[in-house]
């Protein structure tokens, strides 16, 4: 009888478990979609660097530009990877959403994010916030280290206070942007890109040197695809007398110098990494007065 008994105790808690795990599949079947919860935008800066460039502050003279819409994965895998050797990992432990929502990301020294998620609604631990310019303004803080968001904008500015309040004042006419400061130099760089490092003024000094003389104030290098060929872009603008010459180093090859020493080089290739370690020939005038 005991052996009945729990012969048919077994049969029903099946068969409860069975009808549990029916419900279970019915309900996420006919659920309807979750949709991310959407933000309110009161101010578009656009789609592209150069719309966003606009809104950047001159006084940030180092930039990388990210835009992750793009087929080719080769491409895709060395954006990734330069968006982990280049992101601050402290300024996103405190906000959301992760890296692998963004649709395009810019970053800027001192530390500025723009950060695309589309209308998604973003998540950040803030313990103040205060209204600058018309916008909201949240403080939260990692460690000794406080970072600021602005989410009424698109794209999300986020970063250090100094710097996402400088980008308000670029918006309210109150600041220069580098757009501005540099259109006659982007005016001249066509088209838009996937990849994007962009040096400027004392930073750029320093960094693009001839036995220890600086050679350039601006410098762009930019990467996209054109057709089935990787193209890379570098535009510089010189501070003594050098320019581009044609090379053989890739598959295509073209420059322009431009009057008053403002040189663009266009290079094509198949090979991605060839690509990355090609840089434009340079040659330069030097004049030696004899006795």
């Amino acid at each position: 009888m005991a052996n009945m008994m729990e012969k048919r105790s077994a049969r029903i808690i099946a068969f409860l478990l069975a009808l549990i795990m029916i419900g279970s599949v019915l309900a996420y079947a006919f659920r309807k979609p979750t949709k991310a919860e959407e933000r309110r935008i009161v101010f578009d800066m656009g789609n592209d660097l150069k719309d966003w460039l606009r809104y950047v502050p001159n006084t940030t003279e180092f930039v990388m530009y990210f835009d992750y819409n793009t087929t080719n994965e080769t491409l895709l895998n060395f954006m990734y990877n330069m968006t982990v050797k280049n992101i601050d990992p402290y300024a996103f432990y405190i906000f959301r959403p992760y890296v692998s929502s963004f649709k395009r990301f810019l970053i800027g020294s001192p530390e500025l994010y723009f950060i695309d998620v589309g209308k998604q609604k973003v998540y950040f631990s803030y313990k103040e916030k205060r209204k600058y310019h018309g916008y909201d303004v949240l403080f939260g803080s990692f460690g000794r280290r406080t970072f600021a968001l602005v989410e009424e904008t698109h794209p999300v500015v986020y970063g250090y206070p100094e710097s996402v309040i400088d980008v308000l004042n670029v918006m309210a006419n109150n600041g220069t942007s580098l757009e501005k400061e540099y259109y006659n130099y982007t005016k001249r760089i066509n088209g838009t890109f996937n990849f994007v490092m962009l040096v400027t003024g004392k930073v750029a000094e320093n960094s693009v040197k001839s036995n220890g003389t600086p050679l350039a104030d601006f410098y762009f290098e930019g990467f996209r695809m054109n057709g089935s060929m990787f193209e890379k872009v570098v535009a510089i603008h010189f501070l003594g007398n050098y320019f581009f010459v044609h090379s053989n180093k890739t598959v295509y090859y073209r420059c322009k110098n431009y009057p008053g020493g403002f040189s663009v080089a266009v290079m094509d290739d198949y090979n991605l990494t060839k690509l990355i370690n090609t840089t434009p020939e340079i040659r330069a005038i030097i004049i030696k007065m004899g006795k």
